[in-house]
């Protein structure tokens, strides 16, 4: 059964976190900062009008993973088809292309006789500065490791060059779902169905099972785990969520083994019964704030802020789909309840991005009822119009997301196209008053 060390806990108390004293420095945050967006720029390839939009061929040039460097210098940008495209940041808060490499092939694999796709499931930058830049990309089966620099050429050019530098493979018999570093600079984790792998960087040919829910008789399978990740600062601490809407929380001093898991985080009170339950339920994506002290995981239906120290219910819950509640036949028939969207925090851990349908995203205040829901369109059609639309297009939707670590800039992943906002300056005549 599962059981809580005294070094675990020893880490959460080490958190030593005030929640009053959070809220109310969020709350002057929110009073001084701006609440509003505005449009910068988009980026992308638009789906070739000519081709059969039922076909995978059709979604090519979605983008299906985004990620910003621990600086926000750099912002990667991983495509259905294998391609991974790296902007940087200009002057002018804008980014431009920097360079682009084609990280997997789509393969076949002879032992299950299916093909493997070349899709980027996810990105993770290397989290430390060095004189070169470092990423590691998956798909759903390999994971790869590139060196990014830069070299000067004969007239006074820069080449930026892209090579791989490691291939972890064979080491999961069902799709990798995530990836995550570790703080300790050394190790990294990779998450499939059942289990989860801990390497290291340096180490391609060997990988450490430290979770492995796969039970004797597959029959008994009950839950499936979803997303994975690491503390930001505590190295030995590891979070994984699962089908059934639950988060469990490991330690690698308690036991090199995390499947006697060191706490439980689960939302009893549930909306919905029966049939969903179990499909709104399942946490589709799942991180830890910048500053380690608290967890955000998403559902279909919401998001919801943990404190570490509470298992039994979440700090807060922001619901912005009940309005799709009626409608779940319906999305469940065309197979967009099964659409896993992301979420990411800003870099002072006080406010949350999300996506959902109809293009629509929203930017939440973590300690306080501030929700603003916006709508990425292309520039010339209205905002408005789209926004205050009651009819839902569940293919137009915002799954993916990631927000600039030191500045308030977000990005958003919409099939082909990707959008860049910013927030809204606040003068200084707005604050007085």
């Amino acid at each position: 059964s599962p059981t809580s060390s005294g070094r675990f806990l020893s880490f959460v108390m080490e958190l030593e976190l005030d929640v009053e004293a959070t809220m109310a420095q969020a709350a002057a945050y929110y009073e001084r900062q701006s609440s509003e967006w505005e449009f910068s720029q988009m980026f992308g390839e638009e789906d070739d009008p000519s081709s059969d939009s039922d076909s995978s061929g059709g979604e090519d040039n979605w983008i299906s993973s985004l990620s910003f460097d621990s600086t926000g210098q750099f912002l990667a940008v991983g495509y259905n088809c294998g391609q991974v495209v790296v902007l940087t940041q200009q002057e002018d808060q804008t980014y431009q292309l920097y360079t682009e490499f084609k990280s997997h092939d789509s393969e076949f694999d002879f032992l299950t006789s299916m093909e493997i796709e070349e899709k980027i499931n996810m990105i993770k930058w290397f989290p430390f500065k060095n004189q070169s830049q470092h990423l590691l990309t998956t798909n759903d089966k390999t994971i790869k490791l590139f060196k990014m620099w830069e070299r000067p050429t004969e007239e006074d050019m820069v080449d930026v060059l892209v090579k791989p530098r490691k291939v972890f493979e064979g080491a999961h018999a069902y799709n990798i779902n995530s990836v995550a570093f570790n703080s300790d600079g050394e190790t990294f984790i990779s998450t499939d169905d059942l289990r989860i792998n801990l390497w290291n960087v340096n180490i391609s040919n060997e990988a450490f099972g430290i979770v492995d829910i796969k039970p004797d008789n597959m029959d008994e399978l009950t839950e499936v785990i979803t997303c994975a990740d690491f503390h930001p600062k505590s190295c030995n601490v590891l979070i994984y969520a699962t089908s059934k809407g639950v988060i469990r929380m490991g330690d690698l001093r308690q036991s090199a083994l995390c499947e006697r898991y060191s706490k439980e985080y689960e939302d009893t009170e549930s909306d919905i019964g029966g049939f969903f339950q179990e499909l709104v339920t399942t946490i589709s994506d799942i991180s830890f704030s910048p500053d380690g002290n608290f967890i955000v995981s998403r559902d279909y239906l919401t998001m919801k802020i943990w404190d570490p120290r509470i298992e039994n219910r979440p700090l807060q819950v922001v619901k912005f789909h009940d309005q799709l509640i009626p409608k779940l036949c319906d999305l469940y028939e065309n197979d967009s309840i099964f659409d896993k969207f992301e979420c990411s925090w800003n870099g002072l851990s006080n406010r949350l991005l999300t996506g959902s349908y109809n293009n629509n995203f929203y930017i939440c205040d973590v300690f306080g009822s501030g929700v603003t829901q916006m709508t990425a369109l292309k520039p010339g059609m209205s905002n408005g119009i789209m926004s205050q639309s009651k009819h839902l297009d569940s293919s137009q939707k915002v799954l993916h997301t990631a927000w600039h670590p030191n500045q308030d800039i977000i990005a958003l992943g919409a099939k082909d196209f990707g959008y860049l906002y910013l927030q809204k300056a606040v003068e200084d005549d707005e604050i007085a008053q």
